[in-house]
């Protein structure tokens, strides 16, 4: 899990360095021909959060506090969002109940955390079989939640967010007195929009940026707002 979090890390620094805070990646035709309406149904899956304070050494150490609130902002928000959605859409029986998901729930939430990775690298760096295409997936495990929720679609959110402690602040501070890099805290996420059916991930959004703060309501609205940027709930004529 280490890893998976230094990679995911290293992918956001990227994106903050490309100056680009939030981008739709990819729409595919398959969506655009089957687009969610009030005839379909989404269901929302409890979104993977986690907040850390970043220390003077640089180390980022997950914080329990912040991310239970966290947690309840993003959901609250999410709901917020999707209550204005043209498609029926519905939530995860453990959105308000954590530890009542699923085994497969369980793991294809740990697999978006890996694929929403794999696709950010594969666009900062095209992949010889993914140059051109956007062809990704979560396997056709993903159909049990169309058993389990009698959903068409699965919303997947991701989102790491991290602040300086008092020592990286002070940190900071002297460093930017002497004239030498300047490190905070990094809010990153992304969310995808999936095909119970085939697992096919039909929409990805990503953000990374410096600002915002999960903790508290205001900004975790904005937050939310920008994850779910151009989500494809109603009839567009600038799809892709």
């Amino acid at each position: 899990m280490r890893v998976v979090n230094k990679i995911i890390a290293s992918v956001f620094i990227l994106i903050l360095a490309s100056a680009c805070a939030t981008q739709t990646l990819k729409q595919t035709e398959h969506l655009t021909a089957k687009r969610p309406d009030a005839g379909q149904r989404i269901v929302v899956i409890a979104p993977d959060v986690e907040l850390s304070e970043l220390t003077a050494g640089g180390i980022t150490v997950p914080n329990a506090e912040w991310t239970e609130k966290a947690q309840g902002l993003i959901k609250a928000e999410l709901q917020r969002v999707m209550a204005d959605s043209n498609a029926n859409v519905m939530y995860a029986a453990d959105l308000n109940k954590p530890g009542s998901e699923s085994e497969t729930e369980t793991q294809l939430v740990k697999l978006h955390q890996m694929v929403g990775a794999s696709i950010i690298l594969s666009r900062l760096q095209a992949l010889p079989t993914k140059k051109d295409v956007f062809d990704w997936s979560l396997g056709p495990d993903a159909t049990a939640l169309q058993d389990e929720y009698g959903a068409d679609y699965g919303l997947f959110i991701f989102v790491r967010d991290s602040y300086s402690s008092a020592g990286r602040v002070a940190l900071n501070v002297m460093m930017a007195i002497l004239g030498g890099p300047i490190q905070g805290g990094i809010q990153s996420g992304y969310a995808s929009l999936v095909d119970l059916s085939s697992g096919e991930i039909v929409w990805f959004n990503t953000l990374g940026r410096k600002t915002g703060d999960l903790r508290e309501p205001a900004p975790a609205a904005e937050t939310v707002d920008l994850l779910l940027a151009n989500f494809p709930t109603t009839v567009s004529e600038n799809d892709g």
